[in-house]
């Protein structure tokens, strides 16, 4: 944090006022940095701020010149602190992050704001509008654009995987603090608000001092879902209809009427809109059962029921608002003040329907507003609302009972869309136009997004389950016999009747797909139909209402996805099953099994080649195929910047379609700012289009013709290279355990889910690194500083490369880089993860791993490191990792002295706690430091799995 003397610990802190636009967030930054030096004086004494200040200090010198006196006395002054005092540091170090995190976000909003009002004609890059200005250059008419509109479907689909390191109190009084800086924005503000704030900011920090950062009971799958509705509260809701609003307005910008500003035709709100509601949210969480036994057909349907809950909530809402704002009065034989007409007939017929079926509600709202008819209908709304919540929340008496019955329930989402309609009509006859494509337009676009289930859930399952439970059940087992994996046969069968119980309560759209884990073969999907059959028999419609998404993960399923998807069409009863789900299918890819098992380049090439295969079949067969990808946040497990991995997807793959995981930390860092949240949606709405057309997929073709041979060879050197470090080696799954913090990660209560397939929490025995899951084993190589996943085997490929072509070969590769999107996709998000990794702090935890070979192993990393960052410099044609994206350069740079303490103190409280006997009373002390400092490196990387 901010050098602060004892004096200034006690002073007024600078405001941001008076900085200018370029030193603003380093004014933010310097604000909450001495803010947050008040409270550590005040709440644990001037020592320890004076310890922390000393420590940063070092850290930051050290960075600049590396000094073996200085270094010795810092370790001497960490090898000294006693338990509480190193968990105060922590804490300092970790809550500055957390602050920091939270000033940069703003910072991004301010920027995004400035640029949009700074660009001449109104469009921001990769903007939805950027993307129809484009697009109309190429000659596409508002028929064409509509049509293309209209075909759209993105689906963001949310899932509990455990790499959100935060509390859910942590993240909530995040977002009070976060609220109270963009007050302190404001320069309308009085000196006596201004005072106020600071106040209430110094009150949330100290909160944050006092609140325990690690979970202290593992989390449940409800809690997990209750985590997701608080994003969904705060920003989900609302942030679609603004959205759309902006998709329509770019669909307009470029007719302009009079009156309208330039690049505004002024129409938006005041006609039908011509953006239809085409996201549809999905979610794994409450679902997916994939080596996580927490989740059962009994917690599948309490998920519903909250998700339900807090949707209709939030309906219920917007009708009472509209209730409130909708006055126009109309007397019964026409105009009540200057309005021409009356009220419409379908109106007039519904209220008369509203007062039989509600007469109580009837005779309220009569009373409050006698000559407001619309009002009127908006609080009928309100309150059928309130009454479907009832009817559908409530828990059934047994499982598959018929839901209680309300004849004011509305039956469905279908039947209060077609109510709005009404209204709409019934406005624009009375000439109120605005309104009824205004805020009535807004609620229309919410239900139509999120309907009454709010996103569809989705049922995850290991292929080797529902192998297990059909031969189970041909062996005549009972239902309380265990399967695979420990999973009770009963409970598969459970899971999909209680599929059916959510549809006949919900809807179809509520829960009907079943994602296949390590699908090898087609029988893996046939598998799902036959025990759904199993589950209901004498029920078709459980069977006929699923639809089955085999997941490729591993690289044989990837390099034969094509070929299986084929076979399985071939199966004359699933294709009969296809053709009663309109020719739909959806193949999942998963990025995160396949980097782990391939490493990364070999991982996007062998899906980049999927991608295409899948493609082929779907086009033959005559089959419109949707691609779902499974990608992490982490850059080892698909992450990095999604809009341009869009952009650089197989040719024809995309075709106006997009289904993608938003998992664990990535959810709050998407969505949980609204401003943010927005451009998301813009940035991944804008590369469909654009993906979507011929003249991208030709561009595309003809590169990938171009590369291939090249990303071939350089994907299978990397490939081997890769696996004859991690896999081959038969001493490097103890190297890993011993070079981060992997053990101590699989203790922390992240998620409900553990850390290892078959496993419980408590692990006997250490994992091996094919049972291990790919989200800690992406996270411990973070907090190592190594990010191993992210880059190893490029170095080795690229240098094979140029010795069998020499540097021509190398300047090739650079000519692909700037034409062919995939490849510079994947070079960059390479970059960038060298960039946030570190040898020399890593040179500390390599410190830790003593066994023969190790030093072998670390120096074989090493070696690669500067291998592989020399020579994508070279094909890159920069001179230093980032160059080309300065601000996240310097980010990383100023971050780095903070998070160094950290980590110094990591391997420090690592190397202790493994020093100690399983029963030694400070054992669990100590386990918990690590885990803190985990938390604070996260924060600090702003990177977990």
């Amino acid at each position: 944090m901010p050098r602060l003397t004892s004096a200034a610990v006690r002073a007024e802190p600078t405001g941001i006022g008076s900085a200018g636009a370029r030193d603003q967030l380093a004014a933010e930054v310097r604000l909450l940095g001495s803010l947050l030096g008040q409270i550590i004086a005040e709440q644990a004494g001037v020592e320890l701020f004076e310890l922390v200040e000393r420590v940063r200090k070092r850290m930051i010198a050290l960075r600049r010149r590396d000094d073996p006196i200085e270094r010795e006395r810092l370790a001497d002054e960490l090898g000294a602190l006693d338990l509480d005092a190193a968990e105060a540091v922590i804490k300092a170090f970790s809550l500055y992050f957390q602050l920091v995190n939270l000033a940069e976000e703003r910072h991004r909003v301010r920027t995004l704001r400035r640029r949009a009002r700074g660009a001449g004609n109104g469009v921001l890059d990769d903007s939805v509008a950027e993307a129809v200005d484009g697009l109309r250059r190429l000659g596409r008419s508002d028929r064409d654009l509509d049509a293309l509109v209209a075909r759209l479907q993105i689906s963001p689909v949310l899932t509990a995987h455990p790499t959100e390191a935060r509390r859910r109190t942590v993240l909530v009084a995040l977002r009070r603090t976060a609220a109270l800086l963009e007050r302190l924005d404001d320069p309308r503000l009085t000196p006596g608000e201004d005072r106020d704030i600071r106040r209430r900011l110094r009150e949330e920090i100290t909160i944050l001092w006092r609140t325990a950062d690690l979970r202290i009971v593992v989390p449940t799958p409800l809690d997990e879902v209750r985590t997701a509705m608080a994003i969904f509260d705060a920003t989900l809701f609302s942030v679609v209809p603004r959205f759309y609003r902006t998709v329509d307005g770019a669909l307009d910008r470029a007719r302009p009427r009079s009156g309208g500003l330039a690049g505004d035709s002024g129409m938006t709100g005041t006609r039908p809109p011509r953006s239809p509601a085409f996201l549809r949210w999905g979610s794994w969480i409450g679902g997916d059962r994939d080596g996580n036994p927490s989740v059962t057909a009994a917690i599948t349907d309490a998920t519903l029921r909250i998700q339900t809950d807090h949707v209709l909530r939030g309906y219920e809402a917007v009708a009472t608002r509209l209730m409130q704002t909708v006055a126009p009065a109309l007397g019964a034989d026409g105009p009540g003040g200057p309005l021409a007409g009356s009220l419409a007939p379908a109106l007039v017929a519904r209220l008369a329907a509203d007062a039989t079926l509600l007469p109580e509600t009837d005779r309220q709202l009569r009373d409050r507003f006698p000559d407001e008819p619309y009002r009127q209908r908006f609080g009928f709304v309100a309150e059928r609302l309130r009454r479907t919540r009832d009817v559908l929340t409530a828990e059934a008496p047994s499982p598959g009972a018929p839901r209680r019955q309300d004849p004011a329930a509305y039956a469905s989402a279908g039947e209060l869309d077609a109510e709005l309609g009404e209204l709409q009509a019934g406005l624009v006859a009375d000439g109120l136009d605005r309104v009824a494509w205004g805020e009535v337009q807004a609620f229309r676009w919410q239900l139509g997004t999120f309907g009454f289930h709010l996103a569809s859930l989705e049922v995850r399952q290991h292929a080797t389950v529902h192998r297990a439970a059909r031969a189970a059940i041909a062996d005549g087992a009972e239902p309380g016999a265990a399967i695979a994996a420990g999973v009770p046969l009963g409970e598969v069968l459970d899971t999909f009747r209680g599929i059916r119980a959510i549809q006949v309560r919900y809807g179809e759209p509520a829960c009907h797909r079943v994602v296949v884990s390590f699908t090898a073969s087609p029988a893996d999907a046939i598998d799902v139909l036959e025990l759904a059959r199993l589950a209901s028999p004498g029920a078709p419609e459980a069977v006929a209402a699923l639809d089955v998404v085999p997941l490729f993960e591993s690289a044989d399923a990837l390099t034969s996805a094509g070929q299986i998807l084929d076979a399985l069409l071939s199966d004359p009863g699933y294709r009969d099953h296809l053709h009663a789900r309109r020719d739909r299918q959806e193949v999942m890819l998963g990025y995160s099994d396949s980097n782990k098992e391939s490493g990364f380049l070999a991982a996007a090439w062998m899906l980049h080649q999927a991608q295409a295969a899948l493609s082929e079949v779907a086009r033959r067969r005559g089959i419109e195929l949707t691609l779902f990808h499974g990608r992490g946040g982490a850059i080892g497990r698909g992450g990095g910047p999604t809009n341009r991995a869009i952009l650089g997807q197989a040719p024809g793959s995309i075709d106006g379609r997009l289904k993608l995981t938003e998992q664990g930390e990535v959810i709050a860092a998407h969505y949980a700012n609204l401003a943010i949240a927005e451009r998301q949606l813009e940035q991944l709405t804008a590369a469909v289009l654009v993906a979507s057309t011929p003249e991208h997929d030709a561009a595309l073709a003809a590169a990938v013709a171009e590369g291939s041979p090249a990303i071939g060879e350089l994907a299978e050197t990397s490939r081997r290279a890769y696996r004859a470090l991690v896999h081959d080696d038969p001493g490097f799954a103890a190297f890993f355990r011993a070079v981060t913090p992997i053990d101590e990660i699989s203790e922390m209560r992240l998620g409900s889910r553990p850390a290892a397939r078959g496993r419980q929490r408590a692990l006997a025995s250490p994992p091996a690194i094919d049972e291990l899951r790919a989200i800690p084993w992406t996270f411990a190589w973070s907090q190592s500083r190594i990010n191993l996943p992210g880059w190893y085997g490029l170095g080795t490929a690229l240098e094979a490369y140029r010795t069998a072509h020499g540097e021509a070969g190398l300047d090739g590769l650079a000519r692909l880089y700037r034409t062919w999107p995939f490849l510079a996709s994947s070079f960059d998000n390479a970059e960038m993860i060298l960039a946030k990794a570190d040898m020399g702090v890593a040179w500390l935890y390599a410190g830790l791993a003593a066994a023969p070979g190790d030093a072998a192993r670390w120096a074989a990393i090493e070696t690669e490191f500067e291998r592989t960052a020399s020579l994508l410099l070279r094909v890159t044609g920069r001179e230093r990792l980032l160059d080309q994206a300065p601000v996240l350069q310097r980010s990383i740079a100023l971050r780095n002295p903070y998070v160094d303490s950290l980590s110094e103190l990591q391997v420090r409280l690592l190397g202790r706690l493994r020093s100690l006997g399983s029963d030694d009373p400070d054992r669990d002390r100590l386990l918990r430091l690590v885990q803190l400092t985990v938390n604070g490196v996260a924060a600090g990387l702003q990177s977990t799995g």
